[in-house]
């Protein structure tokens, strides 16, 4: 039996109708299929279907280049075996709850990659029902490895940001401490000085005898000279602290025989037996160095010129962390009771008149070596000699 197909459909039988209708729905239907599975393969970020055992049933082209395969060889096989042993319980319960039949949810994973390189990747999950009625898992991933790079840099300049800003806050508030401390010491030293000249210029008004005059003058220039000092001691001491460092190798044998070569008029018409040892190369700065070497090297000939024969010795003791560079004489020594008011600003162990000097050097030495992570200190004993040593880092704190 025959139909012409050019009649109009309604005069077809009803069962061709049908057929012709069911026969272009099923056509529409693997258009979109393969319309799908285009979108599917074709996806720009790695796209995986699993079964209930976490099988891979579809993967596209970019999620086989994840797995560092081709999609052909990866069928079959368990998704969790390409991510590293902390993220595979992640995926485990990823995939229960969604084929529970609960919402799309997001997890963060770590795969293992290609050259073992670990990968940070956002894995969403859906689930695909097939026309079967089989339950897959739809898995979306999202390399995020670099945008969490980003992050961790970003983390660690704001820590370190904060790091610097803790320790500059510090730094402002020690030199705010140490202002005030200068300020103090300053105006007790100056205001010292000050009344004296000041009393002695009102004694001078009520003296007549020219020799009471010129005592009480003597004594108005040496109070004036004595405030000079001061200043000039204070100045030298701001400079010392303003010191712009830089840190680099500084060989300290270098260092002494600079220093030695600037001190030469304070050795003239005097016995010295000076005993060396090699001195180590140290991370520094040269002038600050030749600061601390130079307070030591004229506070031990000072304090040994009362000696027929000045004996210095210099000293060396290595740690895990630092060096400690020692500098021993035989001079007058110190109670260690006070070993503290040496290092003070305006800090004096010997009375001003029979020891020149402002009491600021030792003071320069201490704000130096705690300003790069060191220490200085000393020892001694009445009369038998005292030591002074400064502790530097190997690893010296920038300024």
């Amino acid at each position: 039996m025959t139909y012409d197909s050019s009649a109009p459909l309604s005069l077809l039988p009803t069962t061709d109708m049908q057929l012709r209708a069911l026969e272009a729905q099923v056509q529409a239907l693997q258009v979109e299929a393969a319309h799908v599975r285009t979108l599917f393969q074709d996806a720009p970020h790695p796209a995986f279907l699993l079964n209930d055992q976490g099988r891979i049933v579809e993967v596209n082209t970019q999620g086989a280049a994840l797995l560092g395969s081709i999609p052909a060889l990866l069928l079959g096989r368990p998704l969790l075996n390409a991510l590293v042993p902390d993220s595979q319980a992640a995926l485990t319960s990823l995939l229960s709850r969604v084929l529970s039949g609960l919402s799309t949810h997001r997890r963060e994973v770590c795969f293992a990659g290609p050259n073992s390189q670990p990968l940070d990747m956002v894995l969403v999950a859906s689930l695909y029902v097939r026309a079967d009625g089989v339950r897959l898992c739809h898995l979306s991933a999202t390399d995020v490895t670099a945008f969490k790079a980003a992050h961790q840099s970003l983390l660690a300049i704001t820590q370190g940001m904060e790091h610097e800003l803790r320790r500059q806050t510090v730094r402002l508030k020690q030199l705010g401490d140490e202002f005030r401390d200068v300020t103090l010491a300053a105006e007790r030293e100056l205001g010292t000085t000050l009344t004296r000249a000041q009393n002695f210029l009102t004694l001078l008004e009520r003296q007549t005898e020219p020799d009471d005059r010129l005592h009480s003058l003597s004594h108005v220039a040496t109070a004036v000279q004595h405030t000079q000092g001061l200043l000039t001691s204070l100045k030298g001491y701001m400079q010392a602290r303003m010191i712009r460092a830089r840190l680099r190798p500084i060989d300290l044998n270098r260092v002494l025989r600079e220093v030695l070569k600037e001190l030469e008029p304070l050795q003239s018409d005097r016995v010295i037996q000076l005993s060396r040892v090699p001195l180590p190369t140290l991370q520094g700065d040269h002038q600050v160095f030749q600061i601390i070497f130079h307070e030591y090297l004229a506070n031990a000939l000072k304090f040994t010129r009362t000696r027929p024969q000045a004996q210095l010795r210099f000293l060396v003791k290595e740690t895990e962390k630092d060096y400690w560079i020692g500098l021993e004489d035989n001079g007058v020594g110190f109670n260690m009771r006070q070993k503290e008011k040496a290092f003070e600003l305006f800090g004096r162990l010997h009375p001003a008149e029979l020891y020149e000097g402002a009491g600021v050097g030792l003071a320069v030495v201490r704000r130096l070596c705690e300003r790069f992570g060191g220490r200085a200190w000393g020892e001694g004993k009445v009369e038998q000699g005292a030591t002074f040593w400064f502790a530097w880092p190997k690893e010296p704190r920038g300024d």
